[in-house]
């Protein structure tokens, strides 16, 4: 459950970046580590509950990962496997278009995936019975909320504080700012939100892409540490 935004910078580079909205009561992230999987170097903090992730990134590609499809849905437990394990699978394919031509989506719950690469920006939904995928316009900027957590009123809401929000600066720090800012006055359903005995925001992840350079920053906002990852120096084997 979380809000994503992703934000074009020059020259083929984007700024990708994850809240994730989770209850206290989940055990706490690990951060953000380097594995192998698909013969290259991935990046990503993983869930040690269902051992999978929100949010992969290779140097070449990052992987995000929002619950739910388009609304809020009941779930019908038990499901093949958690959905944090979609975003790692994707680095087992040679390609983005060959994961979602193959991937087995059978029994899983339904989710939002989004895949970013120097040139392209593709959005696929699960709605628990067939997928959906568009193809966004990879030199705009986008917003997208957990359908779990936010009714379709709120997202729109949100997608105006997006709009209006001053991004001319488009660097992770400004884009920072508006996850942990923006819709201060309604705190259940800010960017940075809390619901008292429910849920709250715990941490943020943000990817930086560049032609030569590909960082992951993640803020644990409960602990209030940060951690950078740099997948420069770990490109393809």
């Amino acid at each position: 459950m979380c809000t994503v935004t992703y934000i074009p910078t020059p020259e083929e580079g984007f700024i990708l970046t994850s809240s994730r909205d989770e209850s206290l009561t989940r055990p706490p992230a690990l951060p953000p580590a380097l594995e192998q999987i698909g013969g290259q170097w991935v990046g990503f903090p993983r869930d040690p509950q269902g051992q999978g992730s929100w949010l992969v990134a290779s140097s070449a590609l990052t992987v995000c990962l929002l619950n739910g499809a388009f609304e809020a849905h009941q779930p019908t437990p038990p499901y093949a496997h958690s959905r944090g394990l979609v975003p790692l699978a994707v680095f087992g394919y040679e390609s983005t278009d060959l994961f979602i031509e193959h991937y087995d989506f059978t029994n899983l719950e339904p989710f939002t995936l989004l895949l970013a690469e120097a040139t392209r920006l593709t959005e696929l939904r699960w709605d628990g019975l067939r997928r959906h995928v568009a193809e966004l316009d990879p030199r705009k900027a986008h917003i997208w909320s957990s359908a779990t957590l936010y009714a379709g009123p709120v997202r729109a809401e949100r997608e105006r504080w997006f709009a209006e929000w001053p991004l001319h600066e488009r660097t992770g720090a400004t884009i920072r700012q508006f996850h942990k800012q923006a819709g201060q006055h309604d705190p259940a359903n800010a960017i940075q939100m809390h619901r008292p005995g429910q849920y709250r925001t715990v941490s943020l992840t943000s990817v930086s892409h560049t032609p030569t350079e590909t960082t992951i920053t993640y803020e644990d906002l409960v602990n209030q540490t940060i951690i950078h990852l740099s997948l420069s120096a770990h490109a393809l084997i």
